[in-house]
């Protein structure tokens, strides 16, 4: 898939690209279905707020299914993915973030670069987050939201706005910077069908609110560096932060659909 140049300026612009329907039903059949193995893992990839819990969210998926491998790897994905950045990728992490029906988990505004960098050592905003439709993403069930034209290159401001964060706290921003965002930009819901993908800068101001209703609402996020921006530090576990930065080979655009439940694991 070739970006037109208005899309490109788009994603410029903005920030973000959205794509509703970019893998097909079928296509998002086959993440979902691979998720009763995924949760069923006891491994440390896999984060409950208890042991006996349902998972709130799976780590590194791509480096242990071959579903999730292959969708890293699509040319609708990963091919995107290179022309934004203007180079070859890596995916730095890769998780599923689980909005089981009722169970009201939300995340505040935050831009996702300030703890790559000041956790793993990720020098630039030289990268992208993917989020992936596993569900239907509804005003109901905590859609992603966006602030569009909030993202930035810019460190000294980027770092400026979560100034009080320590480690990998999520959003300590001030309400007068968020509000002077959203009045900028508004704030967009990225609400569409399974198998919608959307593309957003490192540095874009996002968040969700919780999930109050009873349909699930898990999204695939795998997050890309160019490989000439991989990350410098190694304070975190393998699959939050993948110091192997080869870079991708773009697979076949059937090969989501051919892999199956019985593959071997991902190497």
């Amino acid at each position: 898939m070739e970006l037109s140049e208005k899309q490109l300026a788009e994603y410029r612009n903005r920030g973000y690209l959205f794509f509703p329907s970019l893998l097909s039903s079928s296509e998002a059949d086959i993440l979902r279905n691979a998720l009763p193995d995924l949760m069923a893992s006891t491994g440390p990839e896999v984060k409950r707020d208890n042991p006996e819990d349902v998972p709130k969210i799976i780590y590194a998926p791509h480096a242990t299914d071959e579903r999730y491998k292959a969708a890293a790897r699509l040319p609708r994905i990963l091919g995107i993915v290179e022309q934004l950045l203007g180079e070859q990728a890596y995916v730095y992490q890769s998780r599923v973030n689980l909005k089981l029906p009722f169970t009201r988990d939300a995340w505040s505004w935050h831009q996702d670069f300030t703890a790559w960098h000041r956790g793993d050592g990720m020098p630039r905003p030289h990268a992208m987050m993917v989020a992936v439709f596993i569900d239907a993403c509804t005003p109901a069930n905590g859609p992603l939201l966006v602030m569009p034209s909030s993202h930035s290159e810019d460190l000294d401001e980027i770092l400026g706005r979560e100034a009080e964060v320590v480690g990998y706290d999520v959003q300590r921003m001030e309400t007068d910077v968020l509000r002077q965002y959203a009045d900028r930009g508004g704030i967009a819901d990225l609400a569409g069908p399974a198998g919608s993908v959307a593309f957003i800068h490192p540095t874009l101001l996002h968040g969700s609110a919780a999930n109050m209703s009873p349909w699930p609402r898990s999204i695939l996020y795998i997050n890309y560096s160019a490989v000439t921006n991989r990350t410098v530090a190694n304070k975190r576990p393998w699959f939050m932060n993948n110091t192997d930065s080869t870079p991708l080979a773009v697979c076949a655009d059937n090969t989501l659909i051919e892999s199956t439940a019985g593959a071997p694991q991902a190497s």
